[in-house]
């Protein structure tokens, strides 16, 4: 995949910016956030003794072949509906951000070469271009690396096969229209298009085009992190390529 040329990527360019979402400091949010944690701990606890009972059957003798089908499929959903509670929280907003100076000139090589294995390891093509003079960001760097997973993970689901994925990390300056304060970074993928009237629903709770395993709320995930991290996340989709754009602000 040729990387695109700068020029073509400007704030006029056809860029979708979903709104930030309130202030998760706000009473309200508080409420939902603290509602959401408490159930998600006891439908766990709940999960947790449908699988440990659904071992200690499965290990009895002389269970019957449909017997033994029956309650793995009980202990597999009720993990997986356990993993879902995890999900959850960093997609209601509910993880802690926990701010720290981050020197990108560092961060950024060690993250490309996760993400490139991400993504090889799934025989897709990868290619990435790292600015130079990456400069030190205020920010999360766990929940920064979360957002990143979740947009490549969803550009290897898109693209299956048929495309390639690529990674730009680019120092303020380089990207004509971007903001002067801002570090850039693309996300980009061939071999799939999102219908521009969908661009909003992407990032919305449980959005999926995709079957009944994949649970819609990656992107969800990403966007919610964003607005915490005060970071903005758009999206652009047009002749065949797929791009997510970063901005990340420096620290002042």
């Amino acid at each position: 995949m040729s990387v695109v040329e700068l020029t073509e990527i400007r704030k006029d360019a056809g860029f979708t910016f979903p709104e930030k979402l309130v202030d998760q400091s706000s009473p309200t949010a508080q409420h939902h956030n603290a509602l959401l944690r408490g159930l998600t701990h006891k439908l766990n606890n709940l999960l947790a003794v449908v699988q440990g009972f659904s071992s200690l059957v499965l290990m009895q003798d002389g269970l019957d072949e449909m017997s033994q089908e029956n309650l793995k499929h009980m202990k597999d959903a009720a993990g997986s509906a356990s993993d879902l509670g995890e999900q959850i929280l960093p997609a209601g907003g509910c993880s802690r951000v926990d701010l720290a100076e981050l020197k990108l000139a560092e961060f950024v090589p060690m993250l490309i070469n996760r993400l490139r294995s991400q993504v090889e390891k799934s025989s897709i093509p990868f290619e990435s271009n790292v600015g130079q003079d990456l400069p030190v960001i205020l920010t999360d760097q766990g929940k920064l690396r979360m957002i990143l997973d979740r947009l490549v993970t969803n550009a290897v689901e898109a693209v299956g096969t048929r495309g390639d994925i690529a990674v730009d990390v680019l120092a303020p300056g380089q990207v004509p229209g971007s903001k002067s304060d801002c570090v850039d970074v693309f996300v980009r993928n061939t071999g799939s298009e999102i219908p521009e009237e969908k661009l909003l629903e992407i990032f919305q709770p449980f959005y999926t085009t995709k079957d009944s395993t994949h649970l819609g709320i990656g992107l969800s995930t990403a966007y919610v992190l964003a607005g915490q991290l005060d970071m903005d996340l758009g999206v652009r989709s047009v002749d065949g390529t797929t791009t997510f754009w970063l901005r990340l602000k420096v620290a002042s």
